[in-house]
């Protein structure tokens, strides 16, 4: 099987998996947030926080290289194991001692205890990185799928009945900790990979060159995305704090089903192909992403208050806003988001960095002036400046390969009109139409007319563009 239709199954298993998974961790999110209190449930956000951070460390770069290296080397894998098992100790033990002192000085002795726990998945969650490298280095998405799906829905349903038997925030900690245990075990041992200790002195230069500037990336991911939640935290409260994490929920949610599973298999599909061939590669991504992405996040602002209420109760109707503000943002985003992949899959790590750089400061910066006038206010801030950084994006990465901000805002421009279309009538529907239905019926009703809205409009006013696209996907098909 050649490497375009291996990258298209192993696209398909991925989504698979990260829909399966995803949907499982909504539920489990769901139904904490109506048995906890808002206290509990900002507790256990920001517990969640350090999942997050544990699972950023597996994105260090190590196992990308990994899977992008030309042959497979088990003197090499053997370094890579010994350097990954020691930088996560010493991360989980970083946790443990200064994370789980801080918390209990700052907030609280449980808080404390629920973050010393939660030190060991950094430990769990980067061994597993390297063991699927092999794995997704010979496209065995299939063994990921089952091993990461079976895991998932059986200790969700285990926090479900650990918290429907009051074991509050616990259930989700002792949860967690056990499934990234068994998941490793089932990793290491479909995997067929041996235990084996020792850095070669050779390859630590290529460890370093590679993955530092990935694992810097990795660090402004992380604090990129999560950085407004921690100062809305910390500047206006634990209440806040929930209600903007139950928003960015389901923003993350379908972020997971669509462009992250796009975005995993990227990286070792562009690296494999001719450089000249590149950046239309991307386009025809970005092509894909924009009309299935973009009418979902914007659709799912317009639904906000209906999804919000339905899904985790009116005691965060509050949080409806913040999604929507949030959604607006989208197509600048995706027109951005796999600027880095297509600068790592040339090599070019550092110039990858410094576009997470400019993200970082956006966000930091943005976020730590605009907090003090209102979460609103802060979110409207973030949505306009990702649409203004643009062209410092796209000027970074066209010094390494010819890429333009104009034909990217071209291969958006029908997403984005029929979403507008689908939006406004969405938002009449509510007004005129839907609003004496029930909340289920109501938010079904408007789906399901936003859904008709788009489709009608891209047939009638954008056809060509996509029957391009299903050219795209048939040529995919059939010339892999």
């Amino acid at each position: 099987m050649s490497i375009r239709r291996n990258t298209i199954t192993g696209t398909l298993w991925n989504v698979t998996r990260t829909f399966v998974v995803s949907v499982v961790e909504f539920v489990v999110y769901a139904t904490l947030a109506r048995y906890l209190t808002v206290e509990e449930f900002a507790l256990l956000a920001f517990s969640l926080l350090v999942v997050e951070f544990a699972n950023m460390l597996t994105t260090v770069g190590v196992n990308q290289n990994l899977i992008q290296r030309e042959k497979w080397e088990q003197s090499y894998f053997r370094s890579v194991f010994t350097f990954i098992l020691l930088l996560s100790f010493i991360i989980s033990s970083f946790l443990a001692g200064a994370g789980g002192t801080l918390s209990y000085f700052y907030y609280s002795s449980e808080a404390s205890l629920v973050i010393l726990s939660l030190s060991l998945l950094p430990l769990f969650m980067a061994l597993q990185s390297v063991y699927s490298a092999k794995l997704e280095r010979e496209f065995l998405n299939k063994e990921i799928t089952v091993i990461r799906t079976c895991t998932s829905i059986f200790f969700g349903v285990l926090t479900i009945i650990l918290v429907l038997n009051s074991f509050g925030i616990w259930s989700i900690v002792i949860s967690k900790i056990l499934q990234h245990c068994v998941t490793l075990l089932l990793f290491m041992w479909r995997s067929k990979l041996p235990f084996e200790l020792g850095i070669n002195s050779l390859h630590i230069k290529e460890i370093k060159d590679f993955c530092l500037p990935l694992f810097g990336i990795a660090l402004l991911n992380f604090f990129q995305s999560k950085g407004s939640n921690l100062l809305v935290g910390a500047a206006l409260g634990a209440e806040k704090f929930a209600f903007i994490s139950v928003s960015k929920k389901g923003y993350d949610i379908l972020g997971q089903l669509t462009i992250t599973s796009v975005n995993r298999m990227i990286v070792p599909s562009l690296s494999r192909v001719h450089s000249d061939n590149r950046v239309n590669r991307l386009y025809d991504i970005v092509y894909f992403s924009s009309l299935i992405v973009t009418p979902c996040y914007f659709g799912l602002g317009a639904v906000s208050e209906e999804f919000i209420t339905l899904a985790f109760g009116e005691k965060y109707a509050a949080s409806a806003i913040y999604l929507t503000l949030s959604t607006a943002a989208i197509s600048g985003a995706i027109m951005a988001w796999y600027l880095p992949n297509l600068l790592i899959s040339g090599g070019f790590t550092a110039a990858a960095l410094k576009l997470k750089v400019v993200g970082f400061v956006r966000t930091m910066a943005v976020s730590g002036v605009t907090v003090w006038f209102g979460v609103e206010v802060m979110l409207a801030s973030l949505t306009i400046t990702t649409y203004l950084l643009l062209p410092v994006s796209f000027s970074i990465t066209s010094k390494y390969f010819s890429i333009s901000l104009v034909k990217m805002l071209k291969v958006n421009l029908p997403s984005i009109i029929s979403s507008i279309l689908m939006v406004s009538s969405i938002f009449l529907a509510k007004m005129f139409l839907v609003k004496d239905l029930e909340l289920l019926f109501r938010l079904v009703a408007l789906v399901c007319l936003g859904a008709m809205v788009y489709s009608l409009t891209l047939i009638l006013f954008f056809r060509r563009d996509v029957l391009k696209v299903l050219q795209i996907a048939k040529s995919l098909r059939k010339n892999p």
